[in-house]
């Protein structure tokens, strides 16, 4: 049997055997799991609409509340449901308490995950034991309000490939966050935006952890996570092609302590940087390296154009010149780099390119400065300051428009 098997859980010996203990009884709610990620996959039956993974570590106090809320709230709906608990292994026996609750109410699962840890992961490892045509994601920690679920399943229309869950749209919010919490939430969106424009850009709370997501968008991607939030990677390598939001209040927790840390944001940008440099492969590679060439290539003519044969001054020239090699970029991207990635609609081509501008806006500021500084304070020729700025800073900008 290997190791990510599903078999139910025994924690003590057969009763039927000769070894007499006072222990519990094996509990048949539980199945066990290892730690080897599983393919999503097309699996699932057609009874099941919604399968709803909670995962959770050290979340006894919160788990038997929010399994029934969410129970109620998915009953509401109408929706064939399945409520799926991931817990990694908790010393405080979360599954236990989930067990108990599984006993009681009908479409509920637990399974006790060994030899592996983390959200995201879990995450994953849930979809891969689900049944259901779209899979989604609550945290266990009841700091995900249960009724906003219903709003959620609503959103997931025929046309809609991911709803999440926003606490930036209108009618969302947080509850008690301390201003450098809100800060390093919103500079985390802002660094989302900076290094993967097109991706973040496609919703306003990016590192959300409460969504849905239809579950052939994301059967045969290659989900590898870093770190607690997965939602950048469906967006990143899923099929998505329709995203809906809806507005939630983030709440504090009622029982617990916060498990967010510094470490959170150091794995949300590793995260980043990996999907920023995963799409440059074979021939989407060469392709990449050729729209780099001929931007720069057209960015330096334009410039020698405007500056040395109309007579305008360094800065603008460069400026004009930099804004005609942002736009060339992002347009042979599109149309021929990630031809098969490109944002489908109006409205998502144009958040994108406002998101593309403001990145590379930032970098074309930088190469302005940096030739200023060349110019005037070392005493280099315009041409040659150009040249040293263009080298420096617009591959960067090229990785940036990439995307």
């Amino acid at each position: 049997m290997t190791d990510d098997a599903v078999v139910p859980h025994s924690e003590h010996p057969d009763p039927a055997s000769d070894t007499t203990s006072d222990e519990k009884p094996v509990n048949t709610q539980v199945e066990q799991v290892g730690g080897r990620a599983l393919p999503i996959g097309t699996a699932g039956d057609s009874l099941t609409e919604v399968s709803l993974v909670v995962p959770t570590f050290n979340e006894a106090a919160n788990i038997g509340h929010l399994l029934c809320s969410l129970h109620a709230v998915l009953t509401r709906t109408g929706a064939a449901f399945e409520l799926i608990v991931v817990d990694d292994d908790s010393p405080d026996r979360t599954w236990e308490v989930a067990a108990a609750v599984a006993s009681e109410l009908p479409g509920i699962r637990v399974l006790r995950r060994t030899g592996a840890s983390g959200l995201a992961t879990a995450v994953i490892c849930g979809w891969a034991h689900a049944r259901g045509a779209v899979l989604g994601v609550i945290d266990g920690d009841g700091q995900h309000p249960p009724e906003v679920v219903a709003d959620l399943v609503s959103a997931m229309d025929e046309r809609t490939d991911v709803a999440v869950a926003s606490r930036h749209v209108p009618g969302g919010g947080v509850s008690n966050w301390s201003a450098i919490r809100r800060l390093l939430s919103r500079g985390a969106q802002a660094l989302g935006l900076l290094l993967l424009p097109g991706t973040v850009g496609r919703v306003t709370d990016p590192m959300s952890g409460f969504f849905l997501v239809r579950r052939d968008v994301v059967a045969t991607a290659d989900l590898d996570p870093v770190g607690y939030k997965i939602l950048l990677e469906v967006l990143a390598r899923g099929d998505v092609r329709r995203v809906a939001e809806r507005p939630y209040v983030f709440l504090e927790r009622a029982e617990g302590e916060s498990k967010v840390a510094a470490g959170h944001y150091v794995g949300y940008l590793r995260h980043l940087m990996r999907l920023r440099l995963h799409p440059l492969r074979s021939r989407a590679l060469v392709r990449y390296l050729l729209v780099t060439a001929v931007a720069l290539l057209a960015d330096a003519i334009v410039f020698l154009w405007i500056f040395d044969r109309q007579g305008w001054n360094l800065t603008r020239s460069a400026a004009i010149a930099g804004e005609a090699g942002i736009l060339l970029t992002v347009a042979l991207h599109d149309l021929w780099t990630f031809a098969g990635r490109a944002t489908r609609g109006t409205l998502d081509r144009i958040r994108r390119l406002l998101g593309v501008q403001i990145a590379l806006g930032t970098l074309l500021f930088g190469r302005l400065l940096v030739i200023n500084v060349l110019v005037n304070w070392f005493h280099l020729g315009p041409l040659a300051a150009f040249c040293m700025a263009l080298a420096a800073i617009t591959p960067a900008s090229h990785l940036l428009g990439s995307r």
